[in-house]
């Protein structure tokens, strides 16, 4: 009987030291530091324009010196900083090199409607040659005709901007029976 209490005197005492040793475990110092509400969020680049799918121009039967007018208002709704460029991937057609092509950057007031430029007022003219000319020197927005509103140099959210396109059949006879396709033309917006 007495090994009996010494030996559970022994698990005792054994056992008392195990859960004082193992509060002195739980006692140790902590801290911790947290961040939360992290966010992540890309900007963007979006220009449209107020053609509402129309062309700017479908006209026939015209004569040496006849004129073409049409403008159409761009609009940058995009986050980011952008460049425009305007270009025409479409292939050469053999009255582009008889038809002047001017176009010009500027304003007019907000109600106008595609295709009609009242009210326009020219802040500078882009592009002056051939329709020819253009389409083989401006073909991507690598090579594009790039425009900015006003004196700006990126084009900002909210930002608006006009391009009047000023078409005139050329006096010469070569000039005669000779028809476009579809000439088509882009505005690309990149981020900077």
């Amino acid at each position: 009987m007495r090994r009996l209490r010494a030996v559970l005197s022994t698990f005792l005492v054994v056992g008392a030291v195990g859960l004082v040793a193992g509060a002195g475990t739980f006692a140790a110092f902590s801290a911790t530091s947290g961040n939360s509400g992290n966010t992540f969020a890309a900007g963007t680049v979006a220009l449209s324009d107020n053609d509402a799918g129309s062309a700017m121009w479908g006209v026939t039967n015209r004569i040496p010196g006849d004129t073409v007018t049409t403008c159409i208002r761009l609009s940058y709704t995009g986050t980011l900083a952008a460049d425009v460029k305007l270009y025409s991937a479409s292939s050469v057609d053999t009255v582009d090199q008889y038809l002047n092509l001017s176009v010009d950057k500027g304003t007019m007031p907000a109600g106008t409607t595609f295709p009609n430029c009242t009210g326009f007022s020219s802040e500078s003219t882009i592009y002056s040659g051939t329709v020819q000319g253009f389409k083989n020197s401006n073909n991507a927005y690598g090579n594009g005709v790039g425009a900015y509103p006003g004196a700006q140099t990126q084009w900002n959210q909210n930002d608006t901007l006009v391009y009047r396109f000023t078409l005139t059949l050329q006096n010469n006879n070569n000039a005669q029976g000779l028809t476009t396709g579809l000439h088509s033309f882009t505005w690309e917006a990149q981020n900077q």
